[in-house]
């Protein structure tokens, strides 16, 4: 009887193990100072709380821009304030080259300005990823460190499930 429960003990954690993995759980966060060039996004302002349903339709609407196959671009959202607890002020919307598009002349537009971001690229899924509040510590300690002033604006950019890239501009 011990041997099963041991075996099945040494089965579980495998599994895990090799579920951990298959979803991206080992693949490494990079910390990195990178020069972006101006960027404009489209997309829709949306101010209010963390998980209101209007916020998850913005997301969505946002995400069928991207579905069509003539348009390149990803998703982006502007946090403008990154030290909001409870009401959030964001613009969720796509960057794309394509800025002739019609789709895209409706929506409200956002420059991102050029200059120097701390970037923190993260890999695999959701479920394995490090949660928000760890990656802005991970990235405010990194900034104290190399003696750099981030400024309030958070900005998320998403390649499809199971990639991404978080930057805060570094202020002169």
């Amino acid at each position: 009887m011990k041997k099963i429960v041991i075996i099945g003990a040494i089965l579980v954690i495998l599994l895990s193990v090799a579920g951990y993995a298959w979803l991206g759980g080992f693949r490494s966060e990079k910390i990195s100072k990178v020069s972006n060039q101006l960027r404009v996004v489209y997309g829709t302002t949306y101010q209010g709380k963390y998980g209101d349903l209007k916020l998850r339709e913005i997301v969505v609407k946002t995400k069928q821009l991207l579905e069509d196959p003539a348009r390149s671009g990803h998703l982006v959202v502007i946090n403008y304030d990154s030290t909001a607890s409870e009401n959030i002020n964001q613009l969720i919307g796509v960057i794309s080259p394509d800025a002739s598009s019609e789709a895209l002349q409706d929506l409200t537009q956002d420059t991102l300005s050029a200059g120097t971001y701390l970037r923190i690229q993260l890999y695999g899924h959701p479920v394995v990823r490090s949660i928000p509040e760890q990656v802005n510590q991970k990235l405010k300690a990194y900034a104290e460190q190399q003696q750099l002033t981030l400024g309030k604006e958070v900005i998320e950019h998403y390649f499809g499930s199971d990639s991404m890239w978080i930057e805060y501009p570094i202020m002169k």
